[in-house]
């Protein structure tokens, strides 16, 4: 990838890509700390867009300098923003009840933390010895890395949301906006086919700067979809993404055999609603005294003490 090689258009490209990317996030943070809904996704989130900004930078830096600069940044922005995404179906899987969710989500973090800090000991190691000419055994790393994580990210959300409460339509949204993962692999491939028969120009900087742009773009996307489905669409029926008409979180509840139920995770304003079990099998919130609308979810059966203890 280094030498650098810099052209107007590669400057236009990467300046419009990263200012795209670096506004979604920001959107996406401000949004979060409004609703008081900040977590770990939203932490690798920041990650990433501080690594976007110096990939943003490195466009007008010395190019000695920005040559080891965007060997690291590009890779930090590109696994920050897939531990944001995976981070996020951690979540789910921890509220979902499953072991085997818990552990499938747990070990593809794990593995992209690997994958991540591999590519940088290599790349850095190229960077002492090479100069950052980066050669065909890049190119195969970063093929195969990225298809591999990116299958992971739309396979894990296909098996997370079979059986959640949602409606047909918000499913396939939701994992729509995960599918989104694959458009890097859509740009990888290129980039490391330019890589791989040693085509170091503008054209192979330029699908760098997409790629890290497109991967920050993308971490974001179920937040960005999701408050504007909830701005624009009419279907007030439905409370799963939101409460009061305003976006939280997608709340994704597993849906079992047994007619008892738990609380989902309903909101509104930023505080968590008081849910109280029904005996019908439905979930009922003292918000409903306030006007609220809440949708009763059925979900797994809550041992008894624990009920007691929901309840004092």
């Amino acid at each position: 990838m280094v030498a650098l090689y810099y052209s107007y258009r590669m400057s236009v490209v990467g300046l419009v890509s990263h200012s795209i990317a670096i506004i979604c996030t920001i959107f996406r943070l401000v949004y979060r700390g409004r609703m008081h809904h900040l977590g770990w996704e939203d932490a690798w989130a920041a990650f990433a867009l501080i690594s976007d900004v110096v990939c943003l930078a490195c466009i007008w830096i010395d190019r000695a300098i920005s040559a080891w600069v965007l060997t690291i940044a590009f890779t930090s922005v590109l696994w920050a923003a897939r531990m944001s995404i995976i981070f996020s179906l951690i979540s789910v899987a921890n509220h979902s009840g499953s072991k085997i969710h818990k552990q499938i989500t747990y070990l593809i973090a794990i593995s992209f933390a690997c994958m991540w800090v591999a590519l940088l000991v290599q790349k850095i190691s190229i960077c002492i010895f090479h100069s950052c000419h980066m050669g065909k055994s890049v190119a195969l790393s970063l093929l195969i890395t990225d298809v591999t994580a990116d299958a992971s990210l739309v396979a894990a959300p296909l098996y997370l949301l079979k059986n959640v409460g949602l409606s047909r339509s918000k499913k396939i949204l939701v994992q729509s906006a995960f599918g989104a993962s694959l458009l890097i692999t859509a740009v990888t491939i290129p980039h490391s086919t330019l890589i791989l028969y040693d085509v170091f120009n503008s054209t192979t900087l330029m699908f760098a700067h997409i790629k890290s742009a497109l991967s920050l773009i993308i971490c974001n996307l179920l937040v960005i979809v999701s408050f504007l489905y909830c701005v624009y669409s009419k279907d007030t029926s439905d409370q799963s993404f939101a409460s009061n008409g305003v976006f939280t979180s997608v709340i994704m509840v597993p849906m079992g055999n047994s007619t008892d139920t738990l609380t989902s995770f309903s909101s509104h304003k930023g505080m968590t609603s008081r849910q109280t079990k029904v005996q019908n099998g439905g979930v009922k919130s003292r918000d409903e005294d306030e006007g609220v609308r809440v949708v009763s979810v059925p979900m797994l059966r809550i041992p008894r003490n624990i009920q007691r203890a929901t309840i004092n």
